[in-house]
């Protein structure tokens, strides 16, 4: 059994500043109830199918503004593109004036409340289904400074659209308490995979909030490799060299297109929701791909993919990433909520907020039975065949640098996309 999971933490820490009122502001307590914020009807309790859409296509499109940020200096890369959406789009609901419009031309994100809010619920509530033979689950939580004032709409927006619990911890007294909780939550949620996610120190007594999301993926391939299968043999890096990884094998029916450019292959896990697309280009290097990544180009990819008897070959790969998102935040236009003019008054009208760092940690294997993944995030916020005739089989033979994304096939959302360049990570 193979596991996918993804870990985002946002830490929240003040500045001195004053902010305008934004409507009533409690002290939180996760059993709390809004005592001067009024809650508008509860019409977002029926879920429609397509409700999500808006919120896929903006998060499809984040996904490859954010590879290109992420792939330019070369290299293996692989994130996870819900993970990172999803809590900057629970800071981003309180965020105001440009902070807010920057968040939301880089994100993507439907600027009407109705279509966003709904959009998430739905995609959160579907990706949490608990039948099928796979795994695959979601977490938010908000961890608020004990006795802080945060503006009971924002507390609202959170438990109602993105599902959030909200907790009580003392960063200014015993922010490594505070930290164990958190590290604690995130172990639970991911079934043990990610540990120690904020490190000793990384919390003090100017924190105020911190935003935590993880989602966790466990499934096995539809059609399984055989490990006896499997052989050293080699592949060819971009640069032209020749290296010996273990290359995995079967031959089946899977969804499969292709054209002078490249070839593209789908699949799917257990249960046939969830699939993994891998994107092979013709020659060694996918930069004339990644040229032209959009969600349509994969959605028109996909669409033209049928079933074919393909002869597939894929290495066996397993590597760690980390990264800063800072730079590639503000090269792509979220600067302001970097800044210390940024303005996050939706969540309290006490202190001033604004981002320092977003920090972003992956792993990935992929194995004969499937995948195992795992990817974790912090965003800082601090003060200012058959018998007979052999059939014929199309041949997918990945030897040399691929791209590949694993799909939730219902929504079309993007849940985590990579680069494999070289299989020795």
């Amino acid at each position: 059994m193979r596991y996918v999971l993804a870990v985002l933490v946002i830490f929240m820490v003040v500045a001195s500043g004053c902010i305008a009122n934004n409507g009533g502001t409690s002290t939180v307590s996760p059993d709390s109830s809004s005592k001067t914020f009024t809650p508008p009807l509860t019409k977002y309790d029926v879920l429609r199918e397509g409700q999500e859409k808006p919120v896929v296509e903006g998060l499809n499109a984040f996904t490859f503004d954010l590879y290109r940020e992420l792939s330019a200096d070369g290299g293996n890369v692989f994130f996870s593109p819900y993970s990172v959406e999803v809590a900057l789009a629970m800071a981003y609901e309180g965020a105001n004036g440009s902070t807010r419009e920057g968040m939301e031309r880089v994100l993507h994100l439907p600027g009407d409340d109705d279509a966003r809010w709904a959009g998430f619920r739905y995609l959160i509530l579907s990706l949490n289904q608990s039948n099928g033979p796979y795994v695959l689950s979601t977490a938010n939580a908000l961890w608020v400074q004990k006795d802080y004032p945060v503006n009971e709409r924002y507390l609202w927006i959170i438990r109602e659209f993105y599902l959030g619990d909200v907790r009580n911890v003392d960063f200014v007294r015993n922010p490594d308490r505070a930290a164990e909780e958190i590290n604690h939550w995130a172990e639970e949620r991911t079934r043990g995979r990610i540990k120690d996610l904020i490190p000793r120190g990384a919390l003090n007594g100017y924190t105020r909030l911190v935003i935590t999301n993880a989602i966790y993926f466990r499934a096995n391939w539809s059609s399984r490799f055989d490990p006896g299968d499997t052989a050293n043999e080699s592949f060819t890096l971009a640069s032209g060299e020749k290296i010996t990884v273990p290359m995995m094998h079967q031959r089946g029916t899977f969804n499969y297109t292709e054209n002078d450019e490249l070839q593209a292959l789908e699949m799917p896990y257990e249960g046939g929701r969830l699939s993994m697309l891998i994107i092979l280009p013709r020659d060694n290097s996918p930069s004339g791909i990644e040229r032209k990544l959009t969600p349509e180009f994969i959605r028109e990819l996909r669409e033209g993919m049928k079933p074919e008897l393909v002869d597939v070959t894929v290495p066996k790969f397993r590597f760690e990433a980390s990264y800063s998102l800072k730079k590639p935040l503000i090269d792509m236009g979220m600067g302001d909520a970097f800044s210390d003019g940024a303005n996050f008054s939706g969540i309290t009208d006490a202190e001033r907020l604004f981002i320092s760092d977003v920090i972003h940690k992956t792993f990935i294997s992929v194995a004969e039975n499937g995948t195992e993944a795992a990817a974790a995030t912090a965003v800082i916020i601090v003060a200012a065949s058959a018998p007979g005739e052999e059939p014929e089989y199309k041949v997918f033979k990945a030897d040399h640098p691929f791209l590949f994304l694993i799909v939730d096939r219902e929504t079309g959302a993007v849940l985590f996309m990579g680069r494999l360049m070289d299989p020795r990570g």
